[in-house]
């Protein structure tokens, strides 16, 4: 896989150019796959790999998002098509190569040569893993193998638009308070930055002695008007700080999700959208054909909750000691009492994935009904944090006033 800067002559005469990712390293390979486009190359010359890596960086930073739905409609659309007996190179260049995203198209279009030189679909589909989930690329394996990818295809789109909605959802949910103490938090900071400092002179003329809540909040404003550029600077890297180590620091990772998961509200949103995907994905994995410890292991890798991930894994190693599957998710502690019963029925009467469908939409309704009631719980906290910071403030800055009048 490389990068090709080439030059061609179209066979209206005009003549085009540009740099191209193909999947070979082979510049004959490029030529032919070029010529099979329409034209007569002048060449393609592979770029080196340092250079390729920054195009390609400088291509994902300005090109089109692609959203999930968008992406799941497509996926629907190449479905349709196998169903009608069209083949799948037809399918996808119909329903992503020559799609108005910019970024889909690109996609498309690299599945249709990766394929033509040999790869199978699911194999195509594993270089773009940022636009297919594990679902999908695990999904396209099994239809290839079954010779059901129309089927499996179908399925990879549902569930990438019930796992959209959970995780939209969640994410709207943990917004709504984090926006509204971020409003709080910059409204006492211009208080203490703009109005404080108005209200400055008149309380030194007094003469007296201030009380100490007063000098109190002169000191933090003065504090906040002398470093206010060291105090954003110190915020933003902070936050890039966290980030990363968010990202590259699984312990720091797994003990800020648990923290998380000890808040009062945001524990409710955490829970319900981990098991309405958790038992959504493991219904749909079993509907698939996928045996229990399989679907555990491609469950576990698409989780982004490290608590959650956890207690997966010792679902998993109860099941290698010899645990049934409810025994194993009882075991770990982490499972409401619903979800392990409707396990234990499933298995039981050999209807798990039924049950466990059931289970992911009891969940999404349960996580509908917290995102709704969230207003209701917050606005009260909100004002009631806000308003005493409010009161405190006026208190401290305006009863020497009314001292002094007095």
């Amino acid at each position: 896989m490389a990068y090709f800067h080439y030059k061609l002559i179209a066979r209206e005469g005009q003549v085009r150019g540009g740099v191209i990712q193909l999947p070979f390293d082979n510049p004959l390979s490029a030529i032919a796959y070029l010529e099979r486009q329409g034209g007569t190359v002048v060449f393609a010359n592979p770029l080196h790999a340092w250079l390729g890596a920054i195009w390609g960086g400088f291509e994902r930073f300005f090109e089109t998002r692609v959203e999930v739905a968008t992406m799941a409609e497509s996926l629907n659309n190449v479905a349709i098509m196998l169903e009608g007996g069209i083949p799948v190179v037809a399918a996808i260049q119909e329903a992503l190569a020559d799609h108005d995203n910019p970024t889909l198209a690109k996609v498309g279009t690299d599945l249709v040569s990766r394929i033509h030189a040999g790869s199978s679909l699911s194999e195509a589909a594993r270089k773009w893993e940022r636009y297919f989930p594990e679902t999908a690329l695990f999904l396209m394996r099994i239809g290839e193998e079954t010779g059901s990818l129309d089927h499996t295809i179908k399925d990879a789109s549902r569930h990438m638009i019930k796992v959209d909605k959970i995780v939209r959802e969640t994410k709207g949910a943990l917004m709504y308070p984090a926006i509204m103490f971020t409003v709080i938090l910059l409204a006492m900071a211009f208080w203490l930055y703009a109005v404080v400092p108005m209200v400055l002179p008149l309380l030194k003329a007094t003469g007296k002695e201030l009380p100490a809540l007063t000098v109190g909040i002169i000191a933090t404003a003065d504090f906040l008007r002398d470093h206010i550029g060291t105090i954003l600077l110190a915020l933003f890297g902070l936050i890039l700080a966290f980030r990363g180590a968010m990202r590259h620091l699984l312990p720091f990772r797994r003990q800020v999700h648990a923290v998380l998961l000890k808040l009062p509200i945001i524990e409710k949103i955490i829970n319900a959208s981990n098991l309405a995907f958790i038992t959504a994905y493991f219904s749909l994995l079993l509907n698939a054909g996928v045996d229990v410890i399989k679907s555990i292991d491609i469950l576990s890798a698409s989780l982004s909750n490290e608590i959650y991930r956890m207690k997966m894994h010792e679902v998993r190693a109860g099941l290698l000691n010899g645990l049934g599957l409810r025994a194993s998710f009882a075991e770990a502690k982490i499972f409401p009492g619903f979800v392990v019963r409707l396990i234990g029925i499933g298995e039981v009467s050999g209807a798990l994935a039924v049950q466990l469908n059931f289970a992911a939409e009891e969940y999404g309704r349960h996580l509908d009904d917290v995102v709704k009631s969230l207003g209701k719980s917050i606005e009260p906290i909100a004002l009631v944090l806000g308003g005493g910071l409010f009161v405190l403030l006026l208190v401290g800055m305006f009863m020497p006033l009314y001292s002094m009048a007095g």
